[in-house]
C-alpha cells in the first residue's frame, strides 16, 4: 500500500495535490492531446504536449512527467523486426553524441532559473515546429555520416535534455543518411529509449526525482495511449497536411506564449 511519504519528496506531487479539478483536466487534456496529434499524424507526444503542461508546471516538472510516455510508447517500435545491436552499432555515432548531450542538456535544466527554462523551452519548440514545416532533405555522404552523427546527436540530446524534445532533428539527420520506414521508426525510437534512460538516471542521481515521481510519470502514460488510440481511427478521415500544418501552428503560438511568459525578450 503507497503511503503520502512514498510522494512527498518527490518533483511532481507537490504541485500536484494542489491541482485544482481544472488543472487536473488541463493536465490530462495535455496528455491525451499530445496522444491524440501522434495517433492522427506522428507528431511526438512533447511537443503538443509541453506547451501545454508548462501553464501548470515548470518545464523540470514537465520534461520528468512525460519521461516514461515517451520511453514506454518507444520501447515496442524499439524491438519491432530484431537486429536491435546492429541498429545500435549502425547509429552508435548518433547515440553517442546523444547520450552525452541528454547529459549536458538535464544539468542546464538543472542550473537555471524557471523562467529561463520555459523561455529555452518555448524558443526549441518553435524551432522544432518550423523543421517539421518545411522538411529540409539532403542527402549526407557516407564519410560524413559518423561525425555528423555525432554532432547532431548532442544538438539533439541537449534539446531534449532542456525540453524533451529531440525528434526533429534527429528526424532529419535520420532521413539524410537514407533511413526510411521501419529502419528510421527503430533508429529513432532506440535512441529515444536510451536517451530517456539516461535522462531518468541523472533526474534520480540529483535527487530530482523519486519512486514516486517515476510512479506518476508512468500513470501519465494512461492518457497519452488513449489519446493515441482514439486518434488513429481519425488517420483516414482527416485531411493529414492539413491537420499537421493546424496543429504544428497552434504549438508555434502556444510556444509563443511561453516565451512571452518567460520575459527572457
Amino acid at each position: 500500500m503507497l503511503n503520502h511519504s512514498f510522494f512527498a519528496h518527490g518533483l511532481l506531487w507537490a504541485t500536484l495535490r494542489t491541482l485544482p479539478v481544472r488543472g487536473w483536466l488541463v493536465l490530462c487534456g495535455a496528455l491525451f492531446a499530445g496522444g491524440l496529434v501522434k495517433g492522427v499524424v506522428s507528431i511526438g507526444v512533447p511537443l503538443v504536449a509541453i506547451p501545454l503542461l508548462t501553464g501548470i508546471l515548470s518545464v523540470k516538472q514537465s520534461v520528468l512527467l512525460i519521461s516514461l510516455p515517451i520511453m514506454l510508447g518507444n520501447i515496442p517500435q524499439a524491438l519491432e523486426g530484431g537486429k536491435t545491436f546492429a541498429t545500435f552499432k549502425h547509429i552508435g555515432f548518433l547515440l553517442a553524441g546523444a547520450m552525452l548531450g541528454i547529459a549536458v542538456g538535464v544539468k542546464i535544466l538543472f542550473a537555471i532559473p524557471g523562467s529561463l527554462a520555459t523561455g529555452i523551452a518555448g524558443i526549441i519548440l518553435v524551432l522544432a515546429c518550423i523543421v517539421l514545416l518545411f522538411s529540409p532533405k539532403f542527402t549526407l555522404p557516407k564519410r560524413s555520416a559518423k561525425p555528423v552523427g555525432l554532432v547532431a546527436g548532442f544538438l539533439s540530446g541537449v534539446m531534449e535534455g532542456v525540453s524533451a524534445i529531440p525528434g526533429p532533428l534527429l528526424a532529419t539527420y535520420l532521413i539524410a543518411t537514407g533511413s526510411t520506414g521501419k529502419r528510421f521508426t527503430k533508429e529513432i525510437a532506440l535512441v529515444l529509449v536510451v536517451t530517456i534512460a539516461v535522462l531518468i538516471a541523472m533526474f534520480g542521481q540529483s535527487r530530482h526525482a523519486t519512486s514516486g515521481d517515476l510512479l506518476i510519470s508512468a500513470l501519465a502514460a494512461i492518457p497519452v495511449v488513449a489519446g493515441i488510440i482514439a486518434g488513429r481511427p481519425l488517420r483516414d478521415a482527416l485531411p493529414p497536411k492539413a491537420f499537421r500544418a493546424i496543429v504544428l501552428a497552434f504549438i508555434i503560438f502556444a510556444s509563443v506564449q511561453m516565451i512571452l511568459r518567460s520575459h527572457i525578450l
